[in-house]
């Protein structure tokens, strides 16, 4: 079993519980931390700056994980009675009083759900308290990245979860290429963009289809897989893999064109059938009235949950690596568009999201097309020798951060934070905040989130 018991990571808790304290206070976004040989570190991004700093926050002796781990960061920032959110080993819950009883659900769920293994507090059908068992089929991935050589541990990395090869293949090679000092040409910055965002609506698509089978809306949801199924045929057609793996190169590769017009009525077809879609489920009470209150969280972050991607927007934080950071060729792309975000914590808040999201991907890919054409000038190498780089890049459910060290052809350390490991701690707060057992399907469909990118 992996261990993401959460105090028990470091010797000197209060001091490290200050220096997170002391970053948020300024508005610090606090991408990780993670052990070095020497050290544990933060890697931290200020607002409105490009470089990642990494502040030593103490030294040993480390207990475990030798990750520290988002997962550990967050308990530190809440209550200690919070810290039961999450459970290492086997719990055993005891609880008493007439009509209260412990649910377990998992690890084995149905369909094709991760293993993930849920504990409800139940009285009647009152959700009480939500604890999470992580950690089935914890795959050590980071250490497989390690063992690959520089260029072909990128199809590890992209094998990380399945919701988002190329988010994760793109924060690899982006730090690779910070920590070797190789320019990519702007054609595979370009490649890069489109699969990004193809994957995006391919991702965001799918999630919708599961969240309207969840309030038994199966004809909107059926659309959305069809849909869904259009976006796999194209990327097989255009980039030869439905799921756009293998593309992605250290240093660009060589990039595929494609066809101006086959891309353009693509992005037509899905945007006019997704409008009818949409339309028909803003329309149906059935659905809409099963969204809204669902699986609320608290205003305004008293527990300190570092939220990101879609679950981050529905509560009001307009943060969006694609604008705040801009990488790839994004910066040309996303003029006059803003971040989407909705002050609406719950069910329905992230189905708006998602759903002006698609439109959003939509729109960048017709632009992409109508960027002038660049010559094909190839990418500069550095030389192989030692460094350290970062990748930060929006996936579909929210900033995947990688940091890499590598020296001469080989990997020596990578660190992952996934956006799903941020939004996880969510979930417990969520599905505890006065909800029914009919709605945990409905809650668990809208935040959507890898139990992959947890149990790395």
């Amino acid at each position: 079993m992996n261990d993401p018991s959460p105090i028990a990571a470091v010797s000197k808790p209060d001091a490290l519980r200050s220096a997170i304290t002391d970053a948020r206070a300024r508005g610090d976004a606090i991408l990780d931390i993670y052990r070095t040989d020497r050290d544990l570190r933060a890697a931290i991004l200020k607002p409105g700056e490009r470089t990642v700093y990494e502040p030593k926050l103490g030294s040993g002796p480390f207990i475990r994980p030798s990750h520290y781990g988002v997962l550990g960061f967050f308990a530190l920032e809440v209550d200690d009675a919070r810290a039961d959110w999450w459970a290492s080993e086997y719990p055993v819950d005891r609880v008493s009083g007439r009509g209260i009883h412990v649910m377990p659900l998992g690890p084995v769920r149905a369909d094709v759900a991760e293993s993930l293994r849920y504990v409800l507090t139940v009285f009647g059908d009152d959700i009480h308290h939500v604890r999470l068992v992580p950690g089935y089929k914890h795959r050590h991935v980071e250490a497989a990245i390690v063992r690959q050589g520089v260029r072909r541990a990128i199809r590890v990395a992209e094998r990380v979860t399945g919701t988002s090869p190329v988010a994760h293949a793109w924060a690899y090679a982006m730090a690779v290429e910070e920590a070797l000092h190789i320019s990519v040409p702007v054609a595979a910055l370009r490649e890069r963009t489109c699969l990004a965002e193809l994957e995006r609506l391919m991702s965001h698509l799918g999630d919708l289809a599961v969240l309207a089978a969840s309030t038994g809306t199966v004809t909107a949801a059926a659309d959305l897989l069809t849909l869904k199924e259009m976006v796999l045929r194209f990327n097989q057609a255009a980039f030869g893999h439905r799921y756009l793996r293998d593309r992605l190169e250290v240093g660009g590769g060589s990039p595929r064109q494609v066809e101006k017009q086959a891309l353009l009525s693509f992005v037509a077809e899905v945007e006019r059938e997704f409008r009818q879609v949409r339309r028909a489920l803003d329309r149906t009470n059935s659905f809409l009235d099963r969204l809204h209150g669902a699986g609320k969280l608290p205003t305004g972050d008293p527990l300190g949950l570092r939220l990101t991607g879609f679950v981050g927007k529905s509560s009001g934080h307009a943060s969006d690596l694609r604008w705040d950071r801009t990488y790839g060729t994004y910066g040309d792309l996303t003029q006059d568009l803003n971040p989407v975000h909705v002050d609406a914590p719950d069910a329905f808040g992230r189905y708006l999201v998602r759903a002006e999201e698609i439109r959003q991907s939509l729109t960048i890919l017709k632009r992409l097309e109508g960027l002038p054409p660049e010559e094909p000038v190839p990418g500069r190498e550095g030389r192989f020798g030692s460094g350290v780089g970062f990748g930060l890049v929006e996936a579909p459910r929210g900033r995947l951060f990688y940091r890499v060290a590598v020296r001469g052809m080989d990997v020596t350390a990578v660190r992952i934070a996934t956006p799903s490991s941020l939004n996880w701690p969510a979930v417990p707060v969520a599905l505890a905040a006065h909800n029914i057992l009919q709605d945990f399907p409905i809650i668990d469909a809208s935040f959507s989130l890898s139990v992959a990118g947890l149990d790395l």
